[in-house]
């Protein structure tokens, strides 16, 4: 993956995010049990985690710590889905999407954090 590639990577990923993180933000009792998040409040705080990341995977510069970040908060989302209730199939289906997800924003990651390296001046010493 490209530089240009993976920063637009992490627009896509700033946009969806946005998105989810706006609906369980003002829905949580309504969209927390789409995605496998029964209890609001959790949904709540997922939402808004969700939307602290977006303003720097939308234009942050650099853009490697916000994905980072956000797959941080994957790992934690997806700890949390498959720790809470088993049964909860919604949940596991979640998670295994979210797997899938955090795979390609560590592959974004990657190529952002690279070209940043390169690019630093503290890379030449």
């Amino acid at each position: 993956m490209t530089p240009d590639q993976a920063a637009r990577a992490a627009v896509r990923v700033g946009v969806v995010t946005s998105a989810i993180g706006a609906v369980l933000t003002a829905a949580p009792k309504r969209a927390g049990p789409l995605v496998g998040l029964a209890d609001p409040l959790a949904a709540r705080l997922v939402g808004l985690a969700d939307l602290a990341l977006v303003p720097g995977l939308l234009r942050g510069r650099p853009r490697w710590p916000w994905l980072a970040a956000r797959v941080g908060l994957n790992v934690m989302i997806i700890g949390y889905a498959i720790g809470t209730d088993r049964r909860n199939h919604r949940a596991q289906v979640s998670a295994a999407a979210l797997v899938a997800a955090t795979v390609s924003d560590l592959i974004a990651l990657s190529a952002l954090w690279v070209a940043e390296t390169e690019r630093s001046p503290s890379a030449d010493c």
